[in-house]
Protein backbone atom coordinates (compact mmCIF):
# COMPACT_ATOMS: atom_id res chain seq x y z
CA UNK A 1 0.00 0.00 0.00
CA UNK A 2 1.45 3.12 -1.05
CA UNK A 3 1.33 6.75 0.53
CA UNK A 4 -1.92 9.08 -0.46
CA UNK A 5 -1.37 12.79 -0.56
CA UNK A 6 -3.40 15.85 -0.51
CA UNK A 7 -2.12 19.49 -0.30
CA UNK A 8 -2.94 22.36 2.04
CA UNK A 9 -1.26 25.90 1.18
CA UNK A 10 0.82 24.29 -1.72
CA UNK A 11 2.73 21.69 0.36
CA UNK A 12 1.65 17.84 0.09
CA UNK A 13 0.60 16.43 3.38
CA UNK A 14 1.28 12.54 3.13
CA UNK A 15 -1.13 9.57 4.87
CA UNK A 16 -1.95 5.90 5.03
CA UNK A 17 -5.27 4.30 5.82
CA UNK A 18 -5.91 0.55 6.93
CA UNK A 19 -8.97 -1.04 8.72
CA UNK A 20 -11.99 -0.08 9.35
CA UNK A 21 -14.25 1.46 11.98
CA UNK A 22 -14.52 4.34 14.07
CA UNK A 23 -11.56 6.92 12.79
CA UNK A 24 -8.41 7.21 14.36
CA UNK A 25 -5.76 9.56 13.97
CA UNK A 26 -2.15 8.38 14.76
CA UNK A 27 0.87 11.29 13.77
CA UNK A 28 3.97 10.34 12.47
CA UNK A 29 6.73 11.65 12.30
CA UNK A 30 9.39 10.10 9.93
CA UNK A 31 9.51 7.51 7.25
CA UNK A 32 10.80 4.54 8.00
CA UNK A 33 9.38 1.90 9.16
CA UNK A 34 6.80 2.59 6.87
CA UNK A 35 3.79 2.03 9.36
CA UNK A 36 3.61 2.62 13.34
CA UNK A 37 4.19 -0.92 14.53
CA UNK A 38 0.84 -1.14 16.39
CA UNK A 39 -1.20 -0.05 13.44
CA UNK A 40 -1.88 -3.27 12.11
CA UNK A 41 -2.90 -4.36 15.75
CA UNK A 42 -5.55 -1.40 15.70
CA UNK A 43 -6.60 -1.87 12.64
CA UNK A 44 -8.73 -4.58 13.60
CA UNK A 45 -10.53 -2.11 15.65
CA UNK A 46 -10.32 1.43 14.18
CA UNK A 47 -10.34 3.06 10.55
CA UNK A 48 -6.21 4.21 11.27
CA UNK A 49 -4.88 7.45 9.63
CA UNK A 50 -1.25 7.44 9.89
CA UNK A 51 -0.53 11.07 9.13
CA UNK A 52 3.15 12.76 8.31
CA UNK A 53 2.67 16.55 9.47
CA UNK A 54 4.43 18.95 6.78
CA UNK A 55 7.91 18.84 7.17
CA UNK A 56 8.18 15.22 8.55
CA UNK A 57 7.81 11.83 7.17
CA UNK A 58 7.11 11.54 3.76
CA UNK A 59 5.38 15.40 3.58
CA UNK A 60 6.67 18.15 1.84
CA UNK A 61 9.29 20.20 3.50
CA UNK A 62 8.34 23.86 2.46
CA UNK A 63 11.11 27.27 3.27
CA UNK A 64 8.09 28.17 5.93
CA UNK A 65 6.02 26.11 8.77
CA UNK A 66 3.44 27.06 10.40
CA UNK A 67 2.74 24.31 13.26
CA UNK A 68 -0.09 25.99 14.76
CA UNK A 69 -2.11 24.39 11.25
CA UNK A 70 -1.05 20.87 11.95
CA UNK A 71 -4.97 20.20 12.89
CA UNK A 72 -5.94 22.16 9.59
CA UNK A 73 -3.48 19.50 7.97
CA UNK A 74 -5.43 16.58 9.77
CA UNK A 75 -8.55 18.01 8.76
CA UNK A 76 -7.65 18.47 5.11
CA UNK A 77 -7.01 14.50 4.86
CA UNK A 78 -9.96 13.56 7.01
CA UNK A 79 -12.25 15.91 4.84
CA UNK A 80 -10.77 14.28 1.42
CA UNK A 81 -11.27 10.70 3.46
CA UNK A 82 -14.90 11.65 3.89
CA UNK A 83 -14.79 11.50 7.83
CA UNK A 84 -16.34 13.73 10.31
CA UNK A 85 -14.75 12.96 13.90
CA UNK A 86 -11.88 11.11 15.22
CA UNK A 87 -9.31 10.50 17.82
CA UNK A 88 -5.89 11.97 17.93
CA UNK A 89 -3.30 9.87 19.34
CA UNK A 90 0.69 10.59 19.45
CA UNK A 91 3.64 9.31 21.38
CA UNK A 92 6.71 11.20 22.52
CA UNK A 93 7.17 14.27 19.65
CA UNK A 94 4.37 13.41 17.99
CA UNK A 95 1.99 13.42 21.33
CA UNK A 96 2.67 17.14 20.86
CA UNK A 97 1.26 17.10 17.72
CA UNK A 98 -1.30 15.16 18.84
CA UNK A 99 -2.11 17.86 21.12
CA UNK A 100 -2.00 20.47 18.48
CA UNK A 101 -3.81 19.26 16.26
CA UNK A 102 -7.02 18.15 18.88
CA UNK A 103 -6.73 21.80 20.64
CA UNK A 104 -7.73 23.20 17.15
CA UNK A 105 -11.06 21.32 15.88
CA UNK A 106 -14.17 20.49 17.58
CA UNK A 107 -14.28 17.38 15.55
CA UNK A 108 -11.19 15.51 17.53
CA UNK A 109 -13.55 13.95 20.08
CA UNK A 110 -10.59 12.20 22.08
CA UNK A 111 -6.61 13.11 22.51
CA UNK A 112 -4.27 10.51 23.87
CA UNK A 113 -0.74 11.60 24.84
CA UNK A 114 1.83 9.03 25.66
CA UNK A 115 5.23 9.14 26.38
CA UNK A 116 5.47 12.95 27.52
CA UNK A 117 4.51 14.94 30.32
CA UNK A 118 1.86 16.98 28.64
CA UNK A 119 2.35 20.52 30.89
CA UNK A 120 6.07 21.71 30.69
CA UNK A 121 6.87 20.39 27.83
CA UNK A 122 10.01 21.48 26.83
CA UNK A 123 11.42 23.12 29.42
CA UNK A 124 13.41 26.74 29.27
CA UNK A 125 16.84 24.71 29.46
CA UNK A 126 15.77 21.95 27.16
CA UNK A 127 14.37 24.87 24.77
CA UNK A 128 18.13 26.23 25.10
CA UNK A 129 20.04 22.84 24.34
CA UNK A 130 17.32 22.15 21.01
CA UNK A 131 18.30 26.11 19.82
CA UNK A 132 22.06 25.09 19.95
CA UNK A 133 21.75 21.82 18.63
CA UNK A 134 23.18 22.00 14.90
CA UNK A 135 21.93 18.56 13.76
CA UNK A 136 18.27 18.86 14.88
CA UNK A 137 16.65 19.59 11.69
CA UNK A 138 15.03 22.56 11.49
CA UNK A 139 10.79 21.63 11.29
CA UNK A 140 11.54 20.04 14.15
CA UNK A 141 13.35 23.17 16.09
CA UNK A 142 10.26 25.55 14.34
CA UNK A 143 7.67 22.78 16.09
CA UNK A 144 9.30 22.79 19.43
CA UNK A 145 8.73 26.76 19.35
CA UNK A 146 5.31 26.71 17.95
CA UNK A 147 4.49 24.00 21.32
CA UNK A 148 5.94 26.17 24.02
CA UNK A 149 3.74 28.93 22.40
CA UNK A 150 0.43 27.72 23.94
CA UNK A 151 -0.60 27.40 27.58
CA UNK A 152 -0.74 23.74 28.20
CA UNK A 153 -2.68 23.52 31.18
CA UNK A 154 -5.12 25.86 29.81
CA UNK A 155 -4.96 23.90 26.85
CA UNK A 156 -6.30 21.06 28.26
CA UNK A 157 -8.43 21.96 30.76
CA UNK A 158 -10.24 23.73 28.09
CA UNK A 159 -10.40 20.79 25.69
CA UNK A 160 -14.05 19.13 25.44
CA UNK A 161 -13.17 15.64 24.72
CA UNK A 162 -11.71 12.82 26.24
CA UNK A 163 -7.98 13.10 27.32
CA UNK A 164 -5.44 10.60 28.00
CA UNK A 165 -1.96 10.60 29.34
CA UNK A 166 -0.01 7.63 29.33
CA UNK A 167 4.01 6.81 30.35
CA UNK A 168 5.64 3.57 31.08
CA UNK A 169 7.30 3.42 34.96
CA UNK A 170 10.99 2.57 33.08
CA UNK A 171 10.70 5.80 30.74
CA UNK A 172 13.15 8.56 32.13
CA UNK A 173 10.60 11.11 32.36
CA UNK A 174 8.44 8.84 34.62
CA UNK A 175 9.15 10.43 37.55
CA UNK A 176 8.40 14.19 36.05
CA UNK A 177 5.09 12.80 35.00
CA UNK A 178 4.13 11.60 38.42
CA UNK A 179 4.50 14.23 40.13
CA UNK A 180 2.00 16.18 37.23
CA UNK A 181 -0.71 13.03 38.29
CA UNK A 182 -2.66 15.25 40.61
CA UNK A 183 -2.69 18.17 38.04
CA UNK A 184 -3.76 16.50 35.31
CA UNK A 185 -6.47 14.81 37.08
CA UNK A 186 -7.35 17.96 38.54
CA UNK A 187 -7.99 19.10 34.90
CA UNK A 188 -10.14 15.74 34.02
CA UNK A 189 -7.15 13.84 32.11
CA UNK A 190 -7.32 10.11 32.48
CA UNK A 191 -3.59 9.36 34.05
CA UNK A 192 -2.58 5.80 32.98
CA UNK A 193 0.64 3.74 34.08
CA UNK A 194 2.33 0.95 32.35
CA UNK A 195 4.69 -0.91 35.05
CA UNK A 196 7.89 -1.85 33.81
CA UNK A 197 7.92 -0.39 30.23
CA UNK A 198 10.04 2.16 29.10
CA UNK A 199 10.06 4.66 26.27
CA UNK A 200 10.23 1.78 23.50
CA UNK A 201 8.31 -1.01 24.53
CA UNK A 202 5.13 1.78 25.76
CA UNK A 203 5.53 3.13 22.57
CA UNK A 204 3.85 3.02 18.82
CA UNK A 205 6.86 1.26 17.55
CA UNK A 206 6.05 -1.75 19.58
CA UNK A 207 3.79 -4.09 18.74
CA UNK A 208 5.26 -7.42 20.94
CA UNK A 209 2.83 -8.43 23.56
CA UNK A 210 4.09 -5.30 25.77
CA UNK A 211 2.91 -3.09 23.26
CA UNK A 212 -0.30 -5.12 22.36
CA UNK A 213 -1.39 -4.43 26.72
CA UNK A 214 -0.58 -0.69 26.07
CA UNK A 215 -2.78 -0.76 22.66
CA UNK A 216 -6.05 -2.72 24.50
CA UNK A 217 -6.08 -0.35 27.26
CA UNK A 218 -5.60 3.09 25.32
CA UNK A 219 -8.17 1.64 22.65
CA UNK A 220 -10.59 0.65 25.12
CA UNK A 221 -10.55 4.72 26.48
CA UNK A 222 -10.84 5.95 22.65
CA UNK A 223 -13.70 3.60 22.10
CA UNK A 224 -15.61 4.87 25.25
CA UNK A 225 -14.76 8.23 24.20
CA UNK A 226 -16.13 7.42 20.26
CA UNK A 227 -19.33 8.96 20.20
CA UNK A 228 -22.50 6.97 18.85
CA UNK A 229 -22.01 6.81 14.95
CA UNK A 230 -18.49 8.14 15.40
CA UNK A 231 -15.99 7.92 12.63
CA UNK A 232 -17.07 8.46 8.61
Amino acid sequence: MTYRYVELAGARIAYRVSGSGPALVLLKNNRRPLDHAISAYLAGRFRVFQIHPVGFGASDRPNTYDFGRIGDQVLAVLDHEGVERFGVWGFSQTACMAAMAARSTSRAHALVMGGVVPIGMVTDAEMRRLEREPRLPRPALEFWRAYRSYDWHHELRCYPGRRVAYMGTADPAFRRFRKLRPVLEGIGVTYLEFEGLNHTTCGLGDASADGRRVADRISTQMLRATPSGGGP
